[in-house]
């Protein structure tokens, strides 16, 4: 029995630990529980086969006997290679070999069956197409990997990336070079020389894979450009980097992508690549307060961090090159819900580079908001997590996501998904609203609430009861309406007079009502527009404070309270420009709890539009205070048809007086 990598790994750490468990080798190493369990068994049967002390096992605690003979056997041991292992070997030996090669060589350099090598070139022609490159063998020739030498290049340096992660590093380059480190080590000192040239240094690991790189690359074959594109490519390379590294005029086209990629400790940005990168992470961070429910503190450090780290990620995006992946097992354990979130936040990058961004790369963003949140004092793994299930189409799942969110802001709310996806996503919640029943195995890894496809008002107000109830262990006070009143009534009674009885119920709910503003159920369109709420000006600074202007004749009548106010400008910056119905027309407004006294509606024109975010320029003001969700519903529907009328909206737009626009306003404004 061999040891192999793995187990070599498990036993250094017992021999370095006095006390270890299973669950211990599980957090440390990068391995499952089921395969470290398999490599103690094979490590057992390898001390047995040397007559040394075998490994002390009770339930999960393992204990490693200090025998000096034990460390002597370990650094002697020859090792079995693992899979991965093989195929970079196959990998090195084929692209540095120029003679004729068969399984018979693999063979030998593997010391594995004819079976095992075969399987393992089977994996490297795999991992080689996904490149668009050919593994192949021919009579004539053996086996060669063959395509454009850009590629090749490429797709060594992807094996390089998987080599330095091993252990045994070392001994796969000495299977393929017999002395290589002198050579190693004068590549390390030639790519600190190119640092000192360029003043930056490179992060410790960058720097090694280069020098494997080179090492390697070196011992490619050689081949002119010849296509039009690959001269452009050539070049275009730095030329301190042509001069620096003139021994690899083959790499220089790779070398420079890894040289300009590369993660490094100090670079200088490009003063227009910032301000640019700034802008769309400052997106980032606004879409994400929004998705998480939270809100940033100190959003200029935040952003300065990710504009530093967008510069690496947009250098790899665009050359093809992968992220480290070290941090995967720990941000999937720690931070797998916030990775979500932050996946979501960042799609205004993905549309300003048009590219797919790597999921390694958004772990790394991850963790910036991560440590941040951390210094910040917020932490939302301490915040109920929910996601909503529905099987009813995009618009009704993002509608009934919004409606719960509303209900419940004290929950963060994970992107909506489709029924399919619920078993991958339900360990990441506490809660999982759904419109269709859920199998068991998801109600035992998180509360299931089947909810309506979009659930009524009354409906709304049961399920915050009972959300209330089995988590906060309290029924939350919800606030009734008038409709949620009147539905009940109707379901069992019959009204004979449902004006009246409206007007009845709204003077017994809001007490404190102006009851003028309530006369007459479903006031028309010149009702609640009228001359005292009507503004003619030139201008305004931007497009809050022409929503502070438009709603002012509102909140000078006592119709609204300022929060209201603030409230709308909130929902713009939150949500985006919604209330922009379409060009030069916004009608802004809030729910009824956020400050509405009394029904009302006031409007203002601009001579020159407010710019609203996304370039949506605005004239026309009309704000709307709605007391609950019918009674504004008449004048709504008749500001629509004026809106829909291009002559009359037209006139609207262009009138001189309050006389003329309030002109136009009566002819919507006509009882059925």
């Amino acid at each position: 029995m061999l040891l192999n990598e793995k187990s070599k790994r498990i036993i250094q750490v017992l021999m370095h630990e006095n006390d270890v468990t299973l669950p211990l080798l599980t957090l440390m190493l990068p391995y499952s529980k089921r395969t470290i369990e398999y490599e103690l068994e094979r490590i057992q049967q390898w001390l047995s086969d040397r007559d040394l002390p075998r490994l002390e096992m009770e339930g999960t605690s393992i204990r490693l006997l200090d025998d000096p003979r034990i460390q002597e056997q370990v650094e002697r041991a020859e090792l079995l290679f693992s899979e991965d292992e093989r195929e970079l070997l196959i990998i090195f030996y084929t692209l540095t070999t120029d003679e004729f090669l068969s399984g018979v060589h693999y063979q030998q350099l593997l010391d594995v069956s004819k079976f095992t090598v075969q399987e393992s070139l089977n994996a490297v022609k795999a991992s080689a197409a996904q490149f668009g490159l050919d593994f192949a063998y021919t009579r004539r020739t053996g086996y060669h990997i063959n395509g454009h030498p850009q590629t090749i290049a490429l797709y060594l340096y992807r094996a390089v990336e998987r080599l330095v992660e091993l252990s045994t590093k070392e001994r796969l380059i000495s299977a393929v070079i017999d002395t290589w480190q002198t050579d190693r080590d004068r590549l390390i000192k030639q790519i600190e020389s190119y640092e000192q040239l360029h003043q930056f240094r490179f992060v410790e690991s960058h720097r090694e894979k280069l020098a494997y790189f080179l090492l390697l690359g070196s011992r490619l074959a050689r081949t002119e450009a010849h296509d039009e594109e690959d001269v452009i490519l050539f070049e275009n390379t730095d030329e301190s980097l042509r001069e620096h590294f003139n021994q690899v005029p083959h790499l220089w086209v790779t070398l420079d992508m890894l040289v300009k990629s590369g993660p490094k400790i100090e670079e200088e940005m490009d003063a227009n690549v910032q301000q640019d990168l700034s802008l769309v992470m400052m997106e980032v961070i606004e879409r994400f307060e929004a998705l998480s429910c939270t809100f940033i503190i100190e959003r200029e450090a935040l952003c300065e961090k990710l504009v530093l780290h967008s510069k690496a990620t947009l250098q790899r995006v665009y050359t093809g090159l992968e992220a480290p992946r070290e941090l995967e097992r720990y941000v999937m354990k720690e931070h797998q819900v916030l990775n979500v979130l932050v996946d979501k936040s960042l799609e205004p990058f993905r549309k300003r580079i048009d590219k797919v961004i790597p999921k390694h790369e958004v772990m790394y963003y991850t963790l910036h908001f991560a440590a941040h949140l951390h210094r910040q004092g917020q932490h939302l793994d301490d915040k109920m997590k929910a996601i909503v299930v529905c099987p009813s189409g995009v618009s009704v799942s993002h509608m009934l996501d919004h409606i719960l969110k509303n209900q419940f802001p004290e929950f963060v709310f994970l992107p909506p998904i489709s029924q399919r996806d619920v078993e991958r996503f339900a360990p990441l919640v506490d809660i999982v609203f759904t419109t269709v029943p859920l199998p068991r195995d998801v109600q035992r890894v998180a509360h299931v609430m089947l909810v309506p496809t979009l659930p009524t008002r009354l409906e709304q107000v049961a399920l915050k009861r009972e959300i209330g109830k089995r988590f906060f262990h309290n029924v939350q006070e919800v606030p009734l309406q008038l409709d949620d009143v009147m539905h009940v009534i109707e379901k069992h009674a019959t009204v004979t007079n449902e004006r009246q009885l409206r007007r009845e119920l709204r003077a017994l709910l809001n007490p404190n009502q102006n009851p003028m503003r309530s006369e007459g159920e479903q006031p028309v369109l010149n009702e609640l527009i009228t001359h005292d709420n009507v503004q003619l000006m030139e201008r305004a600074s931007d497009w809050q404070e022409a929503i502070r202007l438009a709603a002012r004749p509102l909140e000078v009548t006592g119709a609204i309270e300022t929060r209201y106010v603030e409230t709308m400008i909130d929902n713009v910056e939150q949500h985006g420009p919604y209330i922009v119905l379409m060009p030069d027309v916004a009608i802004p407004h809030a729910r009824p709890e956020d400050g509405v006294r009394e029904l009302g509606m006031s409007v203002l024109k601009l001579t020159e539009p407010v710019v609203f975010p996304t370039d949506k320029p605005v004239r026309l003001f009309f704000v709307l205070a709605a007391i609950d969700q019918t009674t504004h519903l008449k004048a709504l529907a008749q500001l629509t048809e004026l809106l829909g009328n291009g002559t009359d909206l037209s006139e609207v737009l262009h009138a001189e007086s309050i006389e003329q626009m309030l002109q136009v306003i009566t002819k919507y404004s006509e009882e059925e």
